[in-house]
């Protein structure tokens, strides 16, 4: 069998890219996995093609999987079709992890596929939960140490207020978020801080800070 340009432009381009592309027929079954789905799972073409597609699932997506292809294909009402969605896998080493995955449907002659688009979500759901527990553990920090901490913006607009600040004070952070720094400091220190503040953005001539 001999394949024309364009099939072999479309075959170097689905072997080379970074996401997983897997094709199913109406009942589930692999018909194409590309390169990039076997670093992703773990198993060769040779262990999916021909195998139905929930062996990258674990359940309970594995037992409802061939159920809601039924229901569709009786009802045409799509659940995730045309709907990109977070799911989770199933590698050949039995570890499951979050994937981003995308079905589309199509038409060859009178047979229906069904293409998946999939990608390993598991290093940006990792520093996802860094990042929370990263500002977690500054909003503790913030939240117990014994010096005043005050963030303003380029105007001077109170963005955070620790309870430090709020002892020294008397303000609470509801008094004093969203207005100007200047209501904490006494004349004539409140009427010229817009004006230090404004020099300081035009000429980078800084008085107080560092």
């Amino acid at each position: 069998m001999s394949f024309s340009e364009e099939e072999l432009r479309l075959k170097a381009i689905l072997e080379n890219v970074v996401d997983g592309i897997i094709t199913i027929d109406e009942v589930g079954i692999v018909q194409t996995y590309n390169p990039a789905a076997e670093n992703i799972f773990g198993y060769s073409p040779e262990e999916t093609i021909g195998k139905n597609v929930r062996m990258l699932m674990p359940e309970p997506y594995r037992r409802e999987h061939d159920q809601y292809l039924d229901n569709y294909l009786k009802s045409g009402i799509a659940k995730i079709i045309g709907i990109g969605r977070e799911v989770v896998g199933l590698r050949k080493d039995g570890s499951e992890f979050p994937l981003e995955l995308g079905i589309s449907e199509a038409w060859l002659e009178d047979r229906r596929i069904f293409t998946g688009i999939v990608r390993d979500i598991s290093e940006r759901k990792q520093m996802e939960r860094q990042l929370v527990e990263e500002r977690a553990f500054t909003v503790a920090v913030l939240e117990t140490v014994v010096d005043g901490i005050i963030t303003i913006d380029e105007v001077g607009v109170v963005q955070t207020y620790n309870p430090a600040a709020e002892n020294i004070f008397g303000y609470s952070p509801k008094e004093t978020i969203g207005k100007n720094v200047r209501m904490l400091m006494p004349e004539p220190f409140r009427s010229e801080h817009d004006q230090y503040l404004d020099n300081y953005l035009k000429s980078g001539i800084a008085k107080i800070i560092g």
